[in-house]
């Protein structure tokens, strides 16, 4: 991970984005660390530190990072959050393939496929060199890890909030029409869960989400 102030590359409400690298001593044949130093956005929670004498929506605050007992809960819930996301959109085109299925006219509009962005949890262990803790395992660090989106000569779009359901584009904005299925995912989810869960927040591009 590269920790100066060049290698970060975001911020958000609750956690913090590094370039970094990945490699694997047994590489998958594709997807994350499919490849020596493979290219990836390493993220980790923190929490603000006011400054004295600072308003609470002041943007200037120190970082501060959780002990490592209350950031680990954290990573694995973040990473179980992305597990279910990608389970719950197969539901979504499970549901989508079967109505085609059912159809004998041509559709008029192509559906999107896209997916979620590949992501793993990594977790950094540190064993001693003695012989009586050659054995022993302690965890030192976990990151959330997450592919690198190219987005070539495409915008990198919010299509809908976190805290709103609806698009947050206008209907003659690029990408309306996209954030249409992406609301039209969130209903599907939605009805099939029995109003116990649906996906918000989507920002990426046409080919990948976030």
């Amino acid at each position: 991970m590269d920790t100066s102030p060049e290698g970060r590359i975001g911020i958000g409400g609750f956690k913090m984005a590094h370039t970094g690298w990945l490699t694997l001593m047994v590489p998958p044949r594709s997807g994350l660390g499919s490849r020596a130093s493979h290219n990836v956005i390493v993220k980790h929670p923190f929490y603000r530190v006011d400054l004295p004498g600072m308003p609470a929506s002041s943007t200037d605050f120190k970082i501060g990072r959780f002990a490592l007992a209350d950031e680990l809960p954290k990573l694995f819930q973040e990473a179980n959050v992305l597990y279910w996301a990608k389970a719950l959109l197969g539901l979504v085109y499970d549901f989508i393939d079967h109505a085609v299925a059912g159809t004998s006219e041509p559709l008029p509009f192509n559906i999107p496929r896209v997916r979620f962005i590949e992501a793993g949890l990594a977790i950094s262990c540190y064993q001693g060199n003695s012989k009586s803790t050659l054995k022993t395992r302690s965890i030192r660090a976990a990151f959330l890890l997450e592919e690198v989106i190219d987005s070539g000569d495409e915008d990198f779009i919010k299509f809908i909030h976190n805290g709103d359901p609806n698009p947050l584009l206008n209907p003659e904005q690029y990408g309306y029409d996209f954030a249409l299925f992406l609301a039209f995912t969130q209903h599907v989810r939605y009805v099939k869960t029995d109003r116990l869960v649906f996906i918000s927040d989507y920002q990426g591009m046409s080919c990948s989400m976030t």
